[in-house]
């Protein structure tokens, strides 16, 4: 009998997650992690600071957030379409003690606007197709003086400051109403 509720709350999360990955799929952003060094790089490019608040796309397991938090002292907030990952990185950000600094959204991104207009750094590791589609509205959305960080993959109409690593880091610095090749610090 215990074996066979065990086995029934087995297969529940598994059909939970294949369906969430599903769900993932057809918008478009499967989730695909990323490793914490290039995570803590990025972070050091756009000299990210206590306080400081930081919107992840599609933030899956919310790891990125977690390391903001922890590392740069910032802020986070995290907005995910999987129902999966949404339970997952919610229950990452309570086993990691940061219920105050991190607050995880569930949905899709383009439909939240007011969560990331307020974020001085806005973090995202999507594949090409999902950052082309995105590209107009992330620009216009992104509040003077934000940085935006793509892993992976760049934006085509505008100009990246580009750090060579496993996947490459795309930086865009917002000045006033326009973009610009973000200056890199010395390390």
């Amino acid at each position: 009998m215990v074996l066979n509720i065990v086995f029934l709350i087995f297969a529940f999360v598994i059909l939970f997650w294949q369906i969430s990955l599903i769900v993932a799929i057809i918008g478009g952003a499967p989730t695909v992690y990323s490793k914490e060094k290039v995570i803590i790089k990025a972070f050091e490019s756009v000299d990210l600071k206590n306080g400081q608040l930081v919107a992840d796309l599609g933030c899956g397991n919310a790891w990125s957030l977690i390391i903001a938090s922890r590392k740069f002292g910032a802020k986070g907030i995290g907005i995910e379409i999987s129902p999966f990952y949404y339970f997952l990185a919610k229950i990452n950000v309570l086993l990691h003690g940061e219920t105050k600094n991190i607050k995880i959204k569930f949905g899709n991104f383009r439909k939240r606007e007011a969560d990331i207009k307020d974020a001085d750094v806005i973090y995202l590791y999507l594949f090409d197709k999902i950052v082309g589609k995105i590209e107009p509205w992330i620009f216009k959305s992104a509040k003077a003086h934000s940085k935006i960080i793509s892993l992976g993959f760049p934006f085509k109409n505008h100009q990246a400051t580009v750090i060579k690593t496993r996947p490459p880091i795309y930086i865009y610095c917002k000045r006033g109403y326009r973009f610009v090749k973000y200056p890199l610090p010395t390390f």
